[in-house]
């Protein structure tokens, strides 16, 4: 679900995401694979994801796009060119609908993106990868710190609170 991809983050499924439905029609075209892509085509924050792990079989949302990048583009790359600002400009022009907006799907493939050599994607791609683990770093370290904090506080007011019994 949208609520669990972070923008510019690959996704790796946690138990606490499992939902389990059973479509009403065959679902075989809308099966996820690892390597895929998921655009947020609904609502006015458009982004794509990069799906590393999550358990199959599994399906997307209809709020989503599945993209599956061809031989020769690599998909971080993919999900990097389309969470530029040139291409969200672009996105910002073409989303209609004005209660819930969205990217319609025709407008959405003809987005024209630039193709460097493999070899430049796959740096991109990698260069993406690091900064994504460098903000899940970032995020445990400020968790940490934030329980430790409470911990330091919670420690001074017992201290307190024992220097006042004496």
């Amino acid at each position: 679900m949208s609520q669990h991809l972070t923008k510019g983050e690959p996704y790796y499924y946690q138990d606490g995401h499992k939902l389990r439905i059973k479509p009403p029609r065959a679902s075989a075209n809308h099966l996820l694979a690892t390597g895929d892509i998921l655009f947020m085509s609904r609502g006015a924050n458009n982004y794509a994801v990069l799906l590393q792990e999550f358990p199959n079989p599994a399906i997307a949302p209809l709020s989503f796009f599945i993209i599956r990048a061809k031989h020769n583009v690599v998909s971080g790359y993919l999900v990097w060119a389309l969470n530029q600002e040139p291409v969200r400009a672009r996105l910002n022009e073409m989303r209609t609908g004005a209660g819930t907006p969205m990217i319609p799907r025709q407008e959405f493939g003809k987005i024209v993106i630039p193709l460097p050599p493999k070899k430049t994607q796959q740096t991109i791609a990698t260069i993406l990868a690091y900064q994504a683990k460098e903000r899940m770093f970032l995020r445990q370290l400020l968790l940490e710190t934030e329980r430790l904090h409470q911990q330091t506080s919670q420690l001074l007011l017992s201290q307190l609170d024992s220097d006042e019994r004496n």
